[in-house]
């Protein structure tokens, strides 16, 4: 399934006319193995992969939990191109949208859970586009670079690899806009979704 931009993302000019600038890193392959083995993502999931170069993290994700939608946002047309063809190889078109634009201008409002490899400067700028659109509970995977501003409630480090570590999020907990009686909710959430324990939380 292949998309275009859609919506609306906010009223706030300070990321609309923002244009990242982020380098394509490939997240490499013990890097995704970790992944999957952190994940435990259940059926009915929609999730990103923004600024996902030519698919391999989308794939994988898809591959692992045949239950999940995965929609992969890339603004390199080249990429693009690379990217659909893996996943038409992959018989993964109906599950794995590609999306050629700016993540900055493509509503994300209907994520459950969010990875992305970009750098901290562009997550400060992304930061406001996430506390005005992702819903309660969305969880964010953030390889190597943290959400100034926002607390993670988990850091898993990945040894042996130049790749660092995971920085996870969760709205609501991160941002400090959940209400006390939706906390623990969420908390139970980011349990059910990542194979961590509740001590190794950061809370």
């Amino acid at each position: 399934m292949y998309g275009n931009i859609e919506g609306v993302v906010g009223r706030r000019d300070m990321y609309w006319n923002y244009q990242p600038s982020v380098p394509w890193v490939p997240t490499r392959e013990e890097v995704i193995k970790a992944l999957l083995s952190l994940l435990s993502i259940p059926s009915g999931y929609t999730v990103y992969d923004i600024g996902c170069g030519d698919g391999r993290v989308a794939i994988a994700l898809a591959e692992e939990f045949p239950g999940i939608h995965v929609k992969c946002v890339e603004a390199r047309k080249d990429l693009v191109d690379k990217a659909r063809k893996a996943i038409e190889e992959k018989g993964l078109a109906s599950r794995v949208e590609v999306i050629e634009g700016d993540f900055f201008k493509i509503s994300l409002s209907d994520a459950d859970l969010i990875y992305m490899y970009l750098l901290t400067s562009v997550n400060q700028k992304l930061r406001p586009k996430l506390e005005e659109e992702l819903r309660q509970g969305t969880i964010i995977v953030s390889l190597d670079f943290p959400i100034p501003g926002w607390n993670p409630v988990a850091v898993v480090e990945l040894p042996r690899s130049w790749q660092r570590a995971f920085y996870i999020y969760a709205k609501g907990l991160s941002d400090g806009s959940a209400s006390l009686e939706s906390r623990e909710k969420i908390l139970e959430n980011v349990l059910h979704v990542i194979r961590i324990k509740k001590h190794e939380l950061r809370l």
